[in-house]
């Protein structure tokens, strides 16, 4: 999970919420205009990858799968204090399916339930007080490391402690969101061998390339957004890998999420 930039309230929810400030979820989904606005708003905040595991957020292909959903970090059954979380935009975030859904696109790699991540072992907790927010995570430095061999997470208790970070709730993130799902490993294991035969690469074809350059070379390689403004899936395995090369070349870009 990486820090997210909250970008401006679609207009069409905010036109919504006024005229119906305890208006449900599904009675704002009724608007297909209202979802799309808020679906591309949402995509566009967090450069294409699910708010928790980082993998590509996918919109419907040519057969109508997709792997999209709104998630509300605050569960928005709560009505307490007389709140609508469910209309709340800070609250609406985008999430990948986690695995649970077998029409979803790329199913051979997508659909593992009952191996779950994301906002399905989360449900409707409210998970506030133990897991981190996205909007509050610091853009630097990374507080997840992940295995090079195995693409397993783990919390950087040194980075947490710089960035002001309790790595106790770092950890129950990891535990509470299933981050560490064999389906995620997997996934990211295999971006980040790819990362291991590309350093190899250069180096066989540079002898005079130190591993120190090739990873730079890299960092700006893969660190990049696409031409939809995207980031690379699983971005934050990928920062790991790269080290200080990582760091060195998203400050350089002055990276804030």
């Amino acid at each position: 999970m990486k820090k997210v930039l909250k970008g401006i309230e679609p207009p069409l929810l905010a036109r919504y919420r006024h005229k119906n400030p305890t208006g449900s979820w599904d009675m704002f989904k009724n608007s297909r205009a209202r979802r799309q606005q808020l679906k591309q708003q949402i995509i566009a905040d967090q450069s294409g990858l699910c708010v928790y595991c980082e993998i590509d957020l996918k919109e419907q292909d040519s057969h109508g799968n997709a792997d999209y959903r709104v998630e509300h970090y605050h569960p928005k059954s709560d009505m307490t204090a007389g709140h609508n979380w469910a209309l709340d935009w800070q609250n609406l975030l985008g999430c990948c399916h986690g695995g649970s859904r077998p029409d979803v696109t790329d199913a051979a790699h997508r659909y593992t339930s009952p191996d779950c991540s994301c906002d399905i072992p989360k449900g409707s907790q409210n998970l506030d007080s133990v897991i981190l927010n996205p909007h509050q995570m610091p853009a630097f430095p990374p507080i997840f490391a992940f295995d090079r061999t195995t693409g397993e997470p783990s919390v950087d208790k040194v980075n947490c402690s710089i960035a002001g970070i309790d790595p106790i709730k770092a950890q129950a993130t990891i535990r509470e969101l299933r981050l560490d799902a064999k389906r995620l490993n997997s996934l990211r294991q295999t971006v980040l061998n790819k990362l291991n035969a590309d350093v190899r690469n250069l180096l066989q074809r540079n002898s005079e390339l130190s591993v120190g350059e090739a990873l730079d070379r890299l960092a700006a390689t893969y660190l990049q957004k696409n031409s939809k403004h995207h980031w690379p899936p699983f971005f934050s395995a990928i920062r790991s890998y790269l080290g200080s090369s990582a760091e060195k070349h998203l400050r350089s870009m002055d990276y804030n999420g």
